[in-house]
């Protein structure tokens, strides 16, 4: 049994039962969005992993099991010097599939991200790493996917190679990466598909990508040093943002009224507690650097009730 140095991300799709429930076709409508991620992310990948001069012929091991509401994406890493960027990519894969799931169905999840050995086949999967990825989906309490401390290191030792390197760590993880009150890193699945993520060049001058083609040109030229957005970009995410802020305020304001029922309050504020941790996400990001867009954040109200001697939360 031979074991191979995986990037792994697993996660759940919290309220999953409930959707699957409302429409049969969710599971299939999931996995097609998934494969096309994918797609994309190994024609990518395939691009960065060749060599300028030689045919672009590699096919990308990214691997995916699917289990009820239960994800596992699996890559098959290089341990090149320049292996951070494809990195990059994967996070960045991670993040597309969130913000799918989110967009296209109004669902959220919880996950991790890590790294290490792991058995991979048809039949079967297992390993280390597979366990910590579990563990840090049980350890996310909320939903966002969690990325590994082992992951950051490794992003942190690509930028000590050179001030390029840390140029490109630096401007490739701000939109992707946010820092919680935990002090626990997520992704970002806000950010928009089409800001290209930026290479190493030795000038400043920063040029906007209008293709994949162009960034095919760019990945091997080593040009672009910075998250590119343009106005369409700022258009999509202001969008998704208006989307993500009427979804989070429904779903408080549907587990905002306390109840005597101790059983049903239990359940209750487990639920809430996940919106209500959206909520500051969601906030984070209207005020990220990259965006400043403070008009769509979330207003929390509380009220104190005397039957039930608790705060019902509201939003407004």
């Amino acid at each position: 049994m031979d074991f191979s140095e995986y990037y792994v991300a697993y996660f759940d799709v919290l309220g999953y039962k409930e959707a699957f429930k409302k429409s049969k076709d969710i599971s299939a409508q999931l996995i097609k969005s998934i494969g096309s991620s994918i797609v994309l992310m190994k024609a990518i990948l395939s691009i960065i992993n060749t060599p300028p001069d030689e045919p672009i012929e590699k096919n990308p091991e990214i691997e995916y099991k699917i289990f009820s509401d239960n994800f596992l994406i699996c890559y098959k890493g290089t341990t090149d010097s320049l292996s951070a960027i494809p990195l990059v990519y994967f996070l960045r894969l991670i993040a597309s599939i969130q913000r799918v799931f989110f967009e296209g169905f109004q669902l959220i999840v919880r996950g991790g991200i890590t790294k290490g050995p792991l058995y991979l086949t048809k039949e079967f999967v297992g390993g280390k790493a597979l366990i910590d990825a579990v563990e840090l989906e049980s350890s996310a309490v909320y939903p966002r996917i969690v990325v590994d401390d082992c992951i950051l290191n490794e992003l942190n030792s690509f930028k000590t190679q050179n001030d390029l390197f840390k140029s490109f760590i630096d401007a490739s993880c701000l939109d992707l990466l946010v820092k919680d009150t935990d002090n626990k890193v997520s992704l970002n699945y806000i950010m928009s598909y089409d800001a290209w993520i930026p290479f190493p060049q030795n000038g400043s001058q920063l040029k906007q990508v209008e293709s994949f083609e162009e960034l095919d040109k760019n990945v091997r030229e080593g040009r672009q040093r910075k998250p590119i957005y343009k106005q369409e970009c700022l258009r999509t995410v202001y969008a998704i943002l208006k989307k993500h802020k009427k979804f989070v305020e429904e779903k408080v304001n549907e587990f905002s009224q306390s109840s005597n029922d101790v059983t049903e309050e239990t359940k209750r504020l487990k639920i809430l507690k996940k919106y209500l941790w959206l909520v500051s996400f969601h906030n984070k990001i209207c005020d990220h650097e990259l965006y400043r867009m403070s008009e769509l954040k979330i207003n929390l109200k509380s009220e104190f009730n005397e039957q039930t001697l608790a705060f019902d939360v509201s939003v407004g």
